[in-house]
This record gives structure tokens, C-alpha cells and sequence, in this order.
């Protein structure tokens, strides 16, 4: 995901308008060049592809392999035979295991840095056992065709290759997009920004190539860019649900002495490693609290419950409080803490 990184920082331009104009790069046909030199696993890979939609061009060994690569690329997918032969001066194939597969691999990767390329190593169990130099550790390898393994591994370059196309100004607009929804979160946020969002998506999009269940299947009939958009709505509103049911700014917390001078009880925070959600309000602090709000029963039951660790709805079948009850008895605590008078400001109470 290298290459992706300078797309996540936008250029300084005016924005342009919102997604509306349809995708071209979607409608542009599938190419593969397959080097395989057993006639069985031939057929069944090129019928593989071709159910994939891509348009299949053949070669047995990697001699043939790279003049093809020359006269017929670019290819969407180039899919190698970890044993492929290569022809010795004679025209005899001469198959040497652990050489041939590879070189051809690292042959294409200096004519195309960004191809795609699959290596076949059906008789390895693991891509640990396969044999390969470290700048082609991270070409994906076909270990086992029994389990739509090649499917994944296909729709994982593709959505990699439509990555690499979005232009600057779709890339602006998911952005903007990303922050425009990030700012519709507020304090559900967490503090991330419209970039982690939009990185978010763009994950969630290359995992779901290979596991459904923890990343976003990209469906080929859905523009790209607006799929990337759907992500990025639905990660943004799975952050809202996450988020806490309550959430207070520090600054809603301040409160007056008896000399005027802020300070707010999270100053008496325990450590978490001490359960810190128990110790909101040190013990000094209670009663100072509570004295506040003797004259105010539902108040003094509300504080209560939140220094005894309650959660809303806890409180509310305890005392019988109800939503819009609830919602009064909480505004009447903030403005109270906060030195505020009905209608009035902080400047007017203490003369400022």
C-alpha cells in the first residue's frame, strides 16, 4: 500500500464538485498473460479466468512468456507457473525448479514495477516453504486452487490496480467526503480525522479481496469511487455506534471555589490501572458536590448513581426518572458546576 500514501494527502486546490460522473476505468476489459506448461492446470486456470472475465493469452515456458509480455502488455494479471521451463539454446525445455517461476516474475517486475503478478506453487503447503528473493516477498502465491483461493487473490490486484488509477480530483472528493462525515461525528470522532477515515476505507476495501468477513467486498457492479464512498459512510456510522453514551468535554467540567479560580474535579483522576471510571470525583470532592444540589433531590440521585459508577439508563429505573426528566436534571448539574446562571455567562456571575 506504498503507493497509496501520497494519494492520502491532498494538494492544496480548490475543491471540486461531488461525486457524480461515472467511472471509465470500470468498464475497461480484463487481460492475463498465463505461463503454465502442464496442459491440465492450463485449462483449468484459463477457464478460471476467464469465468473472472479476463481475456486469456497462453505461453509454456518463460522464453515465451516475456516476448509475449513485450508485443501484448499491459496485463491485469500475469499468472506464473512456480516451475515454468525455461528453453535452453537446443529448444529443449530444461526445467530447473526454484528459477524459472521466479526469474520470469522478477524479469516482468523490472519491465512494470506496479504488474500484477500471481505465483502457482500448488506443491508447497505454505508460502513460507516457496523459495523467493526479498523484493518478491510480497507477490501474492496460489498454494491451493480447492477453496476460491485464485478469486480472492484476482480481486485483490484488481482492487489494487483501481486504487492506483483514481485520479487526484476522485481522490479530493472521497477526502473531502471523509472529512464531511468526520465533522457530522463530533465527539464520536475519537479525535480521528477524515484521513484515518478515508485509510480506513481504503483497507477495509483491499481486506475484503481475501476475507469478507473483517474487510468490504468491492461488487464489480458498483462504481468504484461511490464504493469507497459507501465505505466511508458506513465505517463512519459504525464509530457512532461505538461511541460512549455519554461523553463530556473537559471544559463542561469546570468548576468555581469559593475564591472564584476554576478547577475541575478530572484533576483528582485515579490512574486506569486503579479503576478510574470509579474515581470520577475523589472523596473530598463528593461532598462538595453533592452539598451543592441538597435542595435538588433528582440532581443528588443522578450525581449519586454517576459516582457509583451507573450508567443512564441504570439511574433512570432506579429513581424513576424519565428521558426528558433525565435530560433537565443533567442540564441543571452542568449549568450549576459550571457557575452558570439561567440566560446569564460565566462573565456575568462573577462580575467579570
Amino acid at each position: 500500500m506504498a503507493h497509496l500514501l501520497p494519494y492520502l494527502e491532498p494538494p492544496s486546490t480548490p475543491l471540486p464538485p461531488p461525486l457524480t460522473s461515472p467511472r471509465s476505468i470500470n468498464a475497461s476489459p480484463k487481460s492475463a498473460l498465463l505461463v503454465e506448461n502442464d496442459e491440465h492446470l492450463l485449462n483449468f486456470f484459463r477457464r478460471s479466468l476467464t469465468d473472472e472475465g479476463y481475456a486469456v493469452r497462453t505461453a509454456a515456458d518463460s522464453e515465451e512468456a516475456l516476448r509475449l509480455y513485450h508485443d501484448c502488455a499491459p496485463f491485469n494479471v500475469v499468472l506464473i507457473d512456480y516451475y515454468v521451463p525455461q528453453k535452453n539454446g537446443s529448444g529443449i525445455d530444461c526445467l530447473v525448479p526454484q528459477t524459472h517461476g521466479i526469474g520470469l516474475a522478477r524479469a516482468i517486475r523490472e519491465i512494470n514495477l506496479s504488474q500484477g503478478i500471481i505465483i502457482a506453487a500448488l506443491d508447497y503447503q505454505t508460502a513460507q516453504e516457496v523459495t523467493r528473493p526479498r523484493e518478491l516477498m510480497h507477490i501474492p502465491l496460489l498454494i491451493d486452487i480447492s477453496n476460491f483461493q485464485l478469486r480472492g487473490l484476482l480481486e485483490k490486484i484488481e482492487v489494487d490496480r483501481m486504487l492506483e488509477m483514481l485520479t487526484t480530483a476522485e481522490l479530493l472528493k472521497l477526502q473531502r467526503f471523509a472529512d464531511f462525515r468526520v465533522r457530522g461525528l463530533g465527539r464520536a470522532a475519537d479525535g480521528r480525522t477524515g484521513k484515518d477515515l478515508l485509510g480506513e476505507a481504503v483497507v477495509r476495501t483491499l481486506t475484503g479481496a481475501e476475507d469478507t468477513q473483517k474487510g468490504r467486498h468491492w461488487n464489480k457492479n458498483v462504481d468504484f469511487v461511490q464504493h469507497l464512498a459507501g465505505a466511508i459512510r458506513s465505517i463512519s456510522n459504525c464509530w457512532k455506534r461505538h461511541c460512549k453514551e455519554e461523553v463530556y468535554l473537559v471544559s463542561e467540567l469546570v468548576i468555581h471555589d469559593v475564591e472564584g479560580q476554576e478547577y475541575s474535579p478530572l484533576d483528582n483522576l485515579a490512574s486506569e490501572q486503579v479503576a478510574a471510571d470509579q474515581c470520577l470525583i475523589e472523596k473530598d470532592e463528593e461532598s462538595r458536590v453533592l452539598a451543592t444540589f441538597k435542595d435538588d433531590s433528582d440532581a443528588t440521585h443522578v450525581l449519586q448513581g454517576l459516582l457509583n459508577g451507573l450508567k443512564k439508563h441504570e439511574i433512570m429505573l432506579r429513581y424513576g426518572l424519565g428521558e426528558k426528566q433525565y435530560a433537565a436534571v443533567v442540564k441543571r448539574i452542568r449549568v450549576k458546576l459550571m457557575g452558570l446562571k439561567s440566560g446569564g455567562t460565566r462573565g456575568e456571575k462573577h462580575g467579570r
